[in-house]
């Protein structure tokens, strides 16, 4: 019995002798931490102003040098705070040469680091200082196939995006763990002659980046994209054919509305909605007919699509009115009544 409570009591020493140094562990870390965002909160004041004026003029001679860890963590943390605000070119250029002369050997080293989390906010601060000179870094990363996980292979194309890289195509086209939303994140990215060579290679394109490249047509409501987006319309089916049809609407343009007459009897009712979406673009007596027709539709999305472009037109409302007076479809006449409605408090607004 007095060797089993002497065991316990050698137990309950060494736990409790074990809770007491992880314990000290942990304040001692904290307090080290609390010294180092001490020291960073200090550098940060002493710099401020150097570093705002460089920002303003950069012919203004810096008095500091970011040599440390601490020093260029501090600088980081300022030029982080300038980047969210500043809105000038030239501002943001000073911003841009400062991150370049004192943060590039610091980056280069942690895009390696072990940490994932040190990793990723090294690529974000890259990204959002433009540091050009990492670029030949960042692709021999994008090519390391299995060092890499799959957020920080998408926060590279991104940059590589941003900073305009030839290749990028070849990148990112057929990586299995890319989503519509990741190729739309780095297409946004792109100016204009990579963005048409993506244009150029369609066919080559995996499906998720082909739906990618439309949905940026629509946003970009670049008048020169219509003819391609017609040609898509025209030869390809299904969500594609969808995804033309919606950047065509976006771009607010039609060639020749006689081509999408066919849609309104589509038993796709994403299409025949898309038809009148475009049909509001015509303005002519055959599209106002066949927009009255789409008024009696069975879907709704379809029937509220047909009545805000009927409202599109000089006499829309007018036109509204003799559905809500005559149609026999009692859909039809709630629709009317709901868009007559809208366009009466929209006039009184």
């Amino acid at each position: 019995m007095a060797k089993e409570i002497m065991l316990l009591v050698v137990v309950a020493v060494g736990s409790i002798s074990i809770l007491l140094i992880l314990l000290a562990y942990l304040i001692a870390r904290k307090l080290l931490e609390n010294n180092r965002r001490q020291q960073i909160n200090d550098l940060k004041e002493k710099i401020a102003q150097d570093v705002f004026l460089f920002l303003q003029d950069r012919s203004y001679e810096l008095s500091f040098s970011a040599d440390s860890n601490i020093e260029k963590e501090a600088l980081e943390e300022l030029l982080t705070k300038y980047s969210d605000i500043l809105e000038g070119d030239q501002e943001r250029q000073s911003l841009r040469i400062l991150a370049a002369a004192n943060l590039t050997g610091y980056y280069r080293k942690n895009v390696n680091a072990r940490k994932w989390s040190t990793r990723m906010n090294t690529l974000y601060h890259i990204e959002s200082f433009q540091l050009v000179e990492l670029k030949e870094e960042l692709i021999k990363l994008a090519e390391q196939e299995k060092k890499r996980s799959k957020e920080e292979k998408i926060q590279i194309y991104r940059i590589l995006a941003s900073f305009q890289y030839t290749d990028i195509f070849m990148l990112i086209n057929k990586q299995e763990y890319l989503a519509e939303k990741d190729y739309r994140s780095i297409l946004t990215r792109l100016e204009a002659p990579i963005f048409e060579e993506m244009i150029a290679r369609f066919d080559e394109c995996v499906e998720e980046l082909k739906l990618a490249i439309l949905d940026v047509m629509g946003v970009k409501k670049d008048l020169e994209h219509i003819t391609f987006l017609e040609n898509v319309f025209q030869t390809y089916e299904g969500e594609l054919r969808l995804r033309s049809l919606k950047a065509i609407s976006n771009i607010g343009i039609v060639s020749n509305i006689d081509n999408y007459f066919p849609l309104c009897q589509s038993s796709v009712w994403q299409e025949r909605m898309m038809a009148a979406r475009l049909l509001g673009f015509a303005k002519q007596e055959t599209a106002l007919k066949l927009l009255k027709e789409l008024l009696h539709d069975q879907s709704w999305f379809v029937r509220s699509q047909a009545a805000e472009s009927i409202m599109k037109y000089k006499d829309g409302t007018k036109v509204l009115e003799e559905v809500l007076q005559h149609s026999k479809d009692a859909f039809a006449r709630d629709m009317a009544w709901e868009w007559v409605n809208k366009g009466i408090l929209k006039g009184a607004n």
